[in-house]
């Protein structure tokens, strides 16, 4: 899902291969189910670059969340963060407003997760809704970091949804939120944590490395910064990658520049040999805007002013043109305006360096009010919910008080009222059984899925029925083809099949008439009082208003439905034996000869 339609370590066609392999397109269990739903919705509004090849077979319910939920309560938790989040980007079009729905839901689902006991899932949600809380109340946002930390997992190398905001996610945000804050001491400490919990050697310490160098450099400590990056260099040494061996020392030499520039010339000259040696092409293909900034510092090395010139110009242009592809437009821009800020202060042009600064204290100030212009009295209102509990606490201990004061005032008027009260209950009592036993033997001539009566409630209704009743008929369904509707759309659209078709003979028979369900597909009326005629007669319109009905819930697939039926007029004939299995019989040559038509008999 993150990977996708990115130039990242998995491309697409990886992407496509690993679903293939894991055959989630088939695994109708709840995880199944629910991950399908998540890679299709990751992609739902995308209209430039293809989506996710996935489609959904089923309705993602409530129970499946459940079932989820009892099984791995850390991946639910990281599931139904991201559906929330998902779903909400979509139906905002990617709009900030998405926060009035996130935001709440998030917060419910943390509460869902703390009664699951687990810490992990806890940290899992609240990360998600710092996340959330960034485009609202960054230091709220604050609070859910740090409340959820200690409990997050370690950054790992296996792609799982648990770890897709790990610790390392924590403290990076951390570091970004600090550093906006101008609080650069607390940034360079949680980019140091990144390094020092690290088990990884991977590219993510050397982003830590280059993170933790640039918050020394905001607070002019470069004596640290250069020991520090010196660490860093011994660290990629190891790493085989020309990216991040460019990154750690460009970041030496913005330490250099600033820190050392007229007394460690040697130095200087030293790293940017070691820079041009290295492949430019790759490097301009994976952080464009980056090899910019290294030529204006070399500019500023060589006093080249020319060079210094075309450099920002390049720096510039590279980031207006990545501008529209980024999601956080407000951040470029104030990374851009530092940036050149920095290297207009390193040159010694303050004049230059001066008007960046203004513009980037002007951004700042407008993204931070646009934040805290989206926040709400329904998102911070922290207060009122707690003095709405209080009072409600207070309300109940009233009651409580008030209780026993009345108890303790009047004990033989309590004697009194608890005889009547156990009176009472016994009656109650007894005529809860009495209502108890009515509602099991309901129950018991029900069946379970349709409201029809039971084969055995049928035939016992039916023997009192036909010795006062000559002039009935009684008949025998059977729905068509129901194996393959079971085998093609699932039990569930069967169990619909079936409960459609008893409601529709329900509602077209009299209340004289009866219906049960005989066994599987098979169903049983009773026309009292009908000849066989019109006992036909209603059974074609049965048939007519069902084959009408080609929507169903547990499908998006259309298809009719029919049923063949045996009728018989029984005509005073009061053996059930002889009339089920002529019945029977009738059933089956009506299968023989089409299905969807009444074959019918009369004693």
């Amino acid at each position: 899902m993150y990977n996708w339609n990115l130039q990242s370590d998995i491309d697409n066609d990886q992407i496509v291969t690993e679903i293939e392999k894991s055959q989630i397109q088939h695994d109708d269990s709840s995880e199944g189910i629910i991950f399908r739903h998540l890679l299709a919705t990751a992609t739902a509004n995308e209209t430039e670059n293809p989506r996710i090849p996935i489609y959904v077979k089923f309705p993602l319910l409530e129970s499946h969340w459940r079932e989820l939920k009892s099984l791995n309560p850390d991946l639910y938790a990281a599931a139904r963060a991201y559906y929330i989040y998902a779903r909400a980007v979509n139906d905002f079009d990617g709009s900030s407003l998405r926060i009035n729905v996130t935001v709440p839901a998030l917060r419910r689902l943390k509460h869902e997760v703390l009664e699951t006991g687990s810490k992990t899932a806890t940290a899992i949600v609240s990360v998600w809704l710092s996340m959330e809380l960034t485009l609202a109340n960054p230091i709220q946002a604050i609070n859910e970091l740090e409340y959820a930390l200690p409990h997050l997992p370690a950054r790992a190398s296996t792609r799982t949804l648990e770890n897709a905001l790990s610790s390392a996610t924590a403290h990076e945000w951390l570091r970004i939120a600090f550093t906006e804050l101008s609080v650069p001491s607390r940034a360079y400490f949680h980019s140091m944590t990144i390094i020092k919990q690290s088990s990884l050697n991977d590219g993510s310490v050397t982003w830590a490395y280059f993170t933790s160098i640039d918050s020394l450099l905001l607070q002019t400590k470069y004596e640290d910064a250069l020991l520090t990056s010196n660490r860093a260099l011994e660290f990629v040494k190891n790493r085989n990658s020309e990216l991040e061996m460019f990154l750690i020392l460009y970041q030496k030499l913005r330490v250099l520049l600033m820190g050392f520039q007229q007394t460690r010339d040697s130095e200087i000259r030293s790293v940017i040999n070691k820079m041009d040696t290295i492949d430019t092409v790759q490097i301009k293909t994976q952080a464009e805007e980056l090899f910019y900034l290294y030529q204006s510092y070399k500019a500023i090395a060589e006093s080249d002013e020319n060079l210094l010139s075309k450099a920002i110009e390049q720096y510039k242009k590279a980031m207006l043109e990545s501008l529209p592809s980024t999601e956080f437009r407000a951040e470029h821009l104030l990374k851009k305006e530092l940036e050149l800020t920095r290297i207009y202060d390193a040159a010694g042009n303050y004049e230059k360096a001066y008007e960046h600064s203004k513009v980037y204290n002007q951004l700042l100030f407008e993204k931070n009010t646009e934040q805290f212009k989206l926040s709400s009295p329904s998102l911070t209102d922290g207060i009122a919910r707690d003095i709405a509990l209080a009072r409600y606490r207070q309300q109940e201990l009233a009651a409580l008080r008030d209780e026993k004061i009345g108890l303790s005032t009047d004990k033989e008027a309590m004697k009194t009222t608890i005889f009547a009260l156990i009176t009472t209950i016994l009656i109650i009592l007894a005529l809860w059984l009495w209502i108890a036993k009515r509602q099991s033997d309901t129950l018991a001539e029900r069946d379970s899925l349709t409201g029809a009566l039971t084969r055995r409630a049928m035939l016992k209704s039916l023997k009192k029925a036909l010795k006062s009743d000559s002039t009935s008929c009684v008949a025998l369904l059977d729905v068509d083809n129901f194996k393959k509707i079971n085998d093609r759309y699932g039990h569930l659209v069967g169990d619909e099949v079936l409960t459609t078709l008893t409601q529709t003979i329900q509602k077209r028979i009299r209340k004289s008439d009866k219906l049960c369900r005989y066994g599987g597909e098979e169903f049983l009326i009773y026309f009292s009082d009908t000849d066989q005629q019109s006992a036909k007669r209603i059974l074609d319109e049965l048939n007519a208003s069902l084959s009408r009905q080609k929507l169903w819930s547990g499908t998006d697939q259309k298809f009719s439905v029919s049923f063949s039926s045996g009728l018989l007029d029984v005509n005073g004939e009061t053996n059930l034996d002889t009339i089920i299995k002529a019945c029977d019989d009738l059933l089956y040559k009506a299968k023989r000869e089409g299905r969807a038509r009444v074959a019918a008999f009369s004693f």
